[in-house]
């Protein structure tokens, strides 16, 4: 079932069946690998299963105690430290038991058993969180990897401007300072590149902690074709979302607790079986009741009473304000996921088209002797600015992408990678 769960949760990102290629780092293989062996799900596992053998164990009685010893020993009359003079010395062994007052073995038992849940809900939903993280540190690396692609095409094409600025200065139709500007734009290229190779790492480095080794193999060039996110079906699903439940299972173990607390106003007894030896006198036998008296209800049954009301109080407050929050997180990705979409839109359609034509325009009238290299330069650098621009819309509308999916525990359609 564990197991179904993480394809699910993966298969969040995923639109359309691709052969595998374990060669690539794609963005679903990646939250695959890290929901595999995950140290973190594995804790979480065995924090559950300890807490149902605690369930098992706080619902039985108190082990039985077994006491012994001598009693009414003479110590001060001529028969001193005899154990067969005096008809009270004997030699005394007994079985104590205690039982607890109403149905307080059962509460205890449910206690735990709640608990118990409420961990299992956290399981999944670290499954989710896990992801997400995996999916967001994904995104870093890719957006380092693809800008330094744009930026290398930047830096052949400025190296072909630094020899034609030289050839040109040569023949005397360029100037010395402009040669310069050629050339300090192209280590400024390089140092940018220099940049995003670092970034890169970073992304692959934090990467580390959830995939291991994997998280430096090449990347997927693409990314997912996600769905258009859809707010109704999203909010409608968060009362059966891990965290919630998790919440849900912590109001559950208040309600135990509180029940334990009511619990205790039915006292605890115990009883004991004893047997006395006496050398040369008859033996024995004893058997005595125990039981507590709750005559300061006020201030002890009565306030833990009042005080697990409080908590239970305190854990539906928690879940509605987690309620809350989650419908804002939301809103607030599918809004800006919507504005990046209309932006991305715009830098298609008229940004980046009117960018690479004034970039044109610079290259002609330089050729033509009607413009300065300054003018071409600074139209190159523009073009790449804006590409880069757009880049980080891609990433940002990627990675609300992925932060909604934590949101879906349905997978949308059938799974796959983007070729």
């Amino acid at each position: 079932m564990f197991r179904s769960l993480c394809a699910a949760c993966a298969a969040l990102f995923i639109t359309f069946p691709a052969a595998a290629d374990e060669a690539v780092l794609s963005l679903t293989r990646a939250t695959l690998l890290a929901l595999e062996s995950q140290p973190l799900l594995a804790a979480q596992s065995a924090a559950v299963a300890a807490t149902r053998e605690s369930a098992v164990s706080a619902a039985q009685l108190p082990d039985p105690v077994l006491s012994g010893g001598l009693t009414d020993l003479t110590v001060g009359t001529p028969n001193r430290f005899s154990f067969t003079n005096e008809s009270d010395t004997q030699f005394i062994v007994g079985v104590k038991q205690q039982f607890y007052g109403g149905n307080k073995r059962e509460l205890r038992g449910a206690r735990f058993d709640r608990e118990a849940d409420r961990l299992e809900a956290e399981r999944s939903e670290q499954t989710r969180m896990i992801t997400r993280e995996t999916g967001l540190l994904w995104l870093e690396a890719w957006k380092a990897q693809r800008a330094q692609g744009q930026v290398r095409d930047s830096i052949a094409q400025a190296s072909l401007q630094v020899e034609a600025a030289q050839i040109a200065f040569t023949a005397g139709r360029a100037t010395q300072a402009e040669v310069l500007a050629a050339r300090v734009s192209l280590e400024m290229l390089n140092d940018q590149l220099a940049n995003l190779h670092q970034m890169e790492w970073h992304a692959r480095n934090q990467l580390r902690r959830w995939i291991g080794a994997a998280a430096d193999q090449p990347l997927a060039a693409t990314l997912p074709d996600w769905p258009t996110p859809d707010a109704a079906q999203l909010n409608a699903r968060l009362e059966s979302h891990p965290h919630v439940l998790a919440q849900s299972a912590a109001v559950e173990v208040a309600n135990a607790a509180l029940e334990l607390s009511r619990a205790d106003y039915s006292p605890d007894f115990s009883v004991m079986a004893g047997y006395g030896y006496r050398p040369n006198f008859a033996n024995y036998a004893s058997l005595t009741f125990e039981v507590g008296l709750p005559f300061f209800a006020a201030q002890r049954q009565d306030r833990g009473v009042a005080a697990a009301l409080r908590q239970k109080e305190q854990a539906a407050q928690l879940r509605e304000d987690w309620l809350r929050q989650h419908r804002a997180e939301i809103a607030l990705n599918i809004g800006d996921w919507q504005r990046l979409r209309e932006r991305l839109a715009r830098y298609d359609n008229t940004i980046l088209p009117q960018a690479q034509q004034r970039l044109d325009s610079a290259l002609a009238a330089y050729g033509a002797g009607a413009s300065t290299l300054m003018m071409v330069l600074d139209a190159r650098r523009s073009l790449l600015d804006i590409r880069l621009q757009k880049l980080d819309l891609e990433l940002d509308s990627a990675k609300h992408q992925v932060t909604l999916a934590y949101f879906n525990h349905e997978a949308p359609g059938s799974p796959g990678d983007a070729p």
